[in-house]
């Protein structure tokens, strides 16, 4: 009973403060209290919302309310429990629009632009749904944050999405390139992606580097080559890759390629470029069930120490299969009856 009226009580002092465009910014944000709603008006706010601990702030839909920071400075920083909606932040060189230090944030129907990133994350959590992120390097960059986003977009110049450590989770996705360095660009941490595409990345669509990347229903497409880069829809230097009903198309490089790491397909549709479809070296360990390789061959390389098993794959390619066999690289096809890579003549 004495937390029903303490709550009450709380929602009884909470105020809402409404703020026309035009009219000062910086001094509503000081008159809030802790469980107030800043409304803001249709129009451009010159200046930024600061550090914000407990507050509410919505806007009148992110195409009407647009928050423009004066240069400098970010667009906003989340250091409590803070909810952002229906707003647009555009923040100058250099700078985030919204930057969560060990907070909490909030995000719905926004979008968020920023010199250096749209969205940075660092020891906080972001939960966020309809939220377009743009920025010079990263659409959304997270060091060691936890970040869910359901529905929305994310495009940057180095990439749309890096992730240094911590957590991610994408649904109902869209990453769109160009970007110098990939669509998403995995350094550690966890990823976790549903229903998201990756569309015209540039050199490469997803890179890992370290960390584990889970996928289902993952799309993509257009990977080109760029800068040394070939062209890899998906790139794993180390960690593991796990896709499953995913598809992997116009790479102009591989479809797929592992150097160490490991990789899990599961009926995941490929098609290959000019280096073949799935190309694991370097000790890579593939384990590839129910999918199909398609394009230019071969549909599967495996060299330099690398060990992958195949269940049920459909290879469209001539050829079909190559293994440097000298250099210890082994693949065992598991379909009864199969002849195995590297057993010698019959």
């Amino acid at each position: 009973m004495t937390s029903l009226l303490s709550a009450a009580a709380a929602l009884a002092a909470a105020a809402l403060i409404e703020v026309p465009a035009g009219e000062p910014l910086g001094a509503a944000l000081v008159r809030a209290r802790p469980g107030d709603v800043v409304r803001l008006g249709p129009g451009d706010h010159a200046g930024s919302l600061g550090r914000l601990d407990r507050i509410r702030v919505e806007g009148a839909g992110p195409h009407a309310t647009r928050i423009l920071p004066p240069e400098g400075e970010d667009g906003a920083i989340v250091v409590g429990r803070a909810e952002i909606s229906g707003l647009a932040i555009r923040a100058g060189p250099a700078r985030s629009a919204v930057k969560v230090l060990g907070g909490a944030a909030l995000l719905s129907d926004v979008v968020l632009l920023g010199g250096a990133s749209g969205a940075f994350v660092e020891d906080g959590r972001l939960d966020g749904e309809g939220v377009d992120l743009a920025g010079g390097n990263y659409g959304l960059l997270s060091a060691r944050g936890e970040v869910t986003l359901r529905g929305g977009s994310a495009r940057g110049g180095m990439a749309g999405v890096g992730i240094l450590g911590g957590s991610l989770d994408l649904s109902r996705f869209a990453v769109v390139g160009p970007s110098r360095e990939a669509g998403i660009s995995v350094a550690g941490g966890r990823v976790r992606l549903s229903a998201v595409a990756v569309r015209a990345p540039g050199p490469t669509g997803i890179a890992v580097d370290r960390g584990t990347v889970e996928g289902e229903d993952v799309m993509v497409a257009g990977a080109v080559e760029q800068d040394g880069f070939l062209g890899d829809c998906v790139m794993v230097r180390r960690g593991m890759v796990r896709l499953a009903s995913s598809t992997l198309a116009g790479c102009a490089g591989t479809a797929l390629s592992a150097s160490g790491g490991e990789v899990r397909l599961s009926g995941v549709d490929a098609r290959g470029g000019a280096s073949g479809c799935l190309v694991f070296v370097n000790g890579a360990r593939g384990d590839l069930e129910g999918g199909l390789c398609a394009g230019r061959g071969p549909a599967l390389v495996a060299g330099s120490g690398a060990q992958v098993r195949t269940r049920f794959e459909r290879w469209h390619t001539d050829p079909t299969v190559w293994v440097d066999c000298g250099a210890g690289a082994r693949v065992q096809i598991l379909d009864g009856g199969a002849r195995q890579p590297c057993a010698g003549p019959p």
